[in-house]
């Protein structure tokens, strides 16, 4: 199964997940620049990313991540951060902008 990231300076790169990973995990293994500096717990919001595409097969955001979400800027209807988003088969070809 694959993901695409967006960078940020607009060129993408496609990569393999393993059911289970969250985003920040899959970042981190293929050497894409995405911290968070709170280690994957939620609340630091140095994850966060847009959600380019499927965002109905997303489960909905915690109250933790939208509190994390509120302290960032350029936060959109489609933000959400990449510690609190388990991969799974009906995500394969899920598009990931980085900000």
């Amino acid at each position: 199964m694959q993901i695409t990231f967006i960078l940020k300076n607009n060129t993408e790169r496609t990569v393999d997940f393993v059911e289970g990973q969250t985003i920040l995990q899959v970042a981190e293994d293929n050497r894409i620049a995405l911290h968070g500096a709170c280690e994957g717990f939620g609340v630091c919001g140095g994850c966060h990313v847009v959600i380019e595409n499927l965002p109905d097969k997303l489960p909905e955001s915690t109250d933790l991540e939208n509190d994390a979400l509120d302290r960032v800027g350029g936060v959109t209807m489609h933000s959400r951060l990449a510690c609190q988003l388990p991969l799974n088969n009906s995500l394969n070809g899920l598009r990931i902008k980085l900000l």
